[in-house]
């Protein structure tokens, strides 16, 4: 008996202890990430999440949590947007379509044919433009920050289900999926398709569905949520650049301590970092793939891309028509400084 006394007042003891050290060591701070991918190591917005959890609590030695909600969980780009201008959600990643109701001008960014490459594209992101981008769109919101800017799937090509699109031609009639934004339904209608805006929760059942006959996407987005079950043709034609955002609470980073909040401003600039890095390795790997899986990926000759490069001009008279020429002039302007900029890294680094 006595024995079995000791043994529960040792066990009491040690659940006590237990318990404290539990509570000593949970987190202070708990970051929540919302984000419309599957999960799984050929997700780019799984695997940014993965990382910044990783790095913030490890660097952080516990003292903040992050819990990861893939799968448009929390809803489509613009109600993960809203919660976290609500306070309710910490961080989401989104594309342009998750923005636009606050900032409807930043759908310049999706003008096509004016990011000619990667390189131009890269240095856009580091420039002045999107720090401007990042305070106005603070002060519209009243609490997003877009405090880190990446990639979310490479270049916007064309995929359909029925026909391979080898000019601007072949677009006629199209359902076309777009996104929540108005220029990207002015784009396909000059091209005589049919835009048809669909939620990307809702993408893979409207192309099986045939409620549209194709997107305007990347591989990187293609392959991880089975699309290439339902989309058989890709046509190269890289009209706009897939920039991504992490959306960030304001009033979250304000909540935290100097340390922490330094850190996770690091963390989520370098989560963009490597979402960017990752697709790049992705789309040659999802290329195969999408061909292995009986795809068709057809890259237009120049004669071909000169016919949907005569939608940017009447892209451009839309955009200044809606929103005015500041906006237009500040990312043309960005575009060309850095193809100067990259033009001439690459010269000097051809020479002796």
């Amino acid at each position: 008996m006595k024995k079995t006394l000791c043994a529960g007042i040792a066990a009491v003891a040690f659940l006590t202890a237990s318990g404290m050290a539990h509570v000593a060591t949970a987190a202070d701070y708990v970051l929540k990430y919302g984000h419309p991918g599957p999960v799984g190591p050929d997700s780019d917005d799984h695997v940014a999440g993965e990382f910044l959890k990783f790095f913030l609590e490890s660097r952080s030695n516990g003292r903040m949590e992050v819990q990861i909600f893939p799968g448009s969980q929390l809803g489509s780009f613009r109600e993960m947007v809203e919660q976290v201008n609500a306070g309710t959600l910490e961080i989401a990643h989104t594309a342009l379509g998750g923005l636009v109701g606050f900032m409807p001008e930043l759908q310049v960014i999706e003008l096509p044919y004016i990011v000619r490459d990667d390189a131009v594209a890269e240095c856009m992101i580091k420039g002045p433009f999107f720090e401007d981008v990042r305070k106005t769109f603070l002060e519209k919101s009243g609490n997003v920050n877009l405090v880190g800017v990446g990639n979310t799937g490479r270049f916007r090509n064309f995929f359909t289900a029925d026909k391979l699109v080898r000019t601007a031609a072949d677009l006629e009639g199209v359902k076309m999926r777009v996104i929540n934004s108005q220029l990207p339904v002015e784009m396909m209608q000059f091209f005589k398709a049919n835009p048809t805006p669909v939620a990307w929760g809702e993408l893979y059942t409207s192309l099986a569905t045939g409620v549209v006959e194709g997107t305007k996407n990347a591989v990187t987005d293609i392959i991880p949520n089975k699309m290439h079950e339902v989309v058989k043709f890709a046509t190269i034609d890289e009209h706009a650049y897939l920039f991504g955002f992490m959306a960030v609470s304001q009033d979250f980073i304000e909540s935290l301590p100097d340390d922490l909040r330094a850190l996770t401003i690091s963390g989520i600039r370098q989560m963009a970092d490597v979402q960017l890095e990752f697709n790049k390795g992705a789309e040659a790997r999802q290329s195969a793939a999408f061909v292995e899986a009986g795809g068709e990926i057809y890259v237009p000759s120049e004669e071909d891309m000169e016919t949907f490069r005569a939608v940017k001009e009447p892209m451009r008279e839309w955009y200044e028509g809606q929103f005015g020429a500041e906006w237009y002039g500040k990312f043309a302007g960005a575009a060309t400084d850095c193809e100067q900029t990259v033009d001439s890294e690459l010269a000097t680094l051809a020479t002796r």
